[in-house]
């Protein structure tokens, strides 16, 4: 079963999720970089969009969201957007609720310009999340759908996308007790919190590849291009005699 988002918002209203929300705020801050003329949709909870976009100080932000609350009520599965139209695209758990991540990805690659920069932070499985959300205990986590770092991965090199980055953030297990939180605190704020394994949440930033189109006639004399509607760089010059 998937997640919901009125759940993940209600997690992130607790101690464990505002935590996770302040390291992911400041990943995108550190790492995703803009222009101010770019347009960017943002997709996920309403109070981490909100600040990163305060953050931003772009004009061309606009929040994409299923509920009142966003700037453009639609859903991700069918965006109302031309191809090739938008120039950066961040995504927060979007693809952890969509009951159709894969079909999601798609409308995301439809409709994102070459090279654009796309941001997904998801649940990352391959932590102690996994073993959290299989305790006898109540939580939003437990025995959940995710998609995965490597899944994840395998569609962006589908897609042609480079990843540049890729970070595991929040050592702290999702639990409720600020009591335990605060003795595991030290997992964030020391060498552990350099360790990029095993963070409760992952984030991917990529750029969508851009790949030429050369007539035959040229295509010796263009940057080690060969002809072909998907080329790809020669990693060698024998194609420049």
């Amino acid at each position: 079963m998937n997640l919901k988002l009125n759940e993940i918002e209600n997690w992130y209203q607790t101690l464990s999720g505002k935590i996770n929300s302040e390291l992911i705020i400041r990943s995108i801050k550190i790492f995703f970089n803009t222009s101010p003329e770019k347009n960017i949709l943002y997709f996920g909870p309403e109070a981490i969009i909100k600040e990163i976009i305060e953050n931003n100080y772009n004009f061309n932000s606009f929040y994409v969201s299923s509920s009142v609350s966003g700037d453009l009520a639609a859903d991700l599965q069918k965006l109302p957007f031309k191809d090739s139209s938008i120039d950066n695209i961040i995504l927060i758990h979007s693809l952890d609720i969509d009951n159709n991540p894969h079909g999601a990805f798609r409308e995301i690659d439809r409709i994102i310009k070459d090279d654009g920069q796309l941001v997904i932070t998801g649940f990352n499985k391959l932590s102690l999340l996994f073993i959290y959300s299989y305790l006898p205990i109540k939580s939003i986590f437990r025995k959940r759908k995710y998609v995965g770092i490597n899944r994840l991965h395998d569609w962006m090199s589908l897609f042609s996308y480079q990843v540049n980055q890729i970070s595991n953030i929040n050592k702290l297990p999702p639990m409720k007790s600020e009591k335990i939180l605060n003795y595991f605190k030290f997992l964030n704020n020391s060498f552990f919190s350099k360790i990029n394994y095993f963070g409760i949440s992952y984030i991917f930033f990529a750029k969508k590849n851009t790949y030429k189109f050369i007539l035959n006639k040229n295509w010796h004399k263009k940057d080690n291009i060969i002809l072909g509607k998907f080329s790809k760089p020669i990693v060698h010059n024998n194609y420049e005699r």
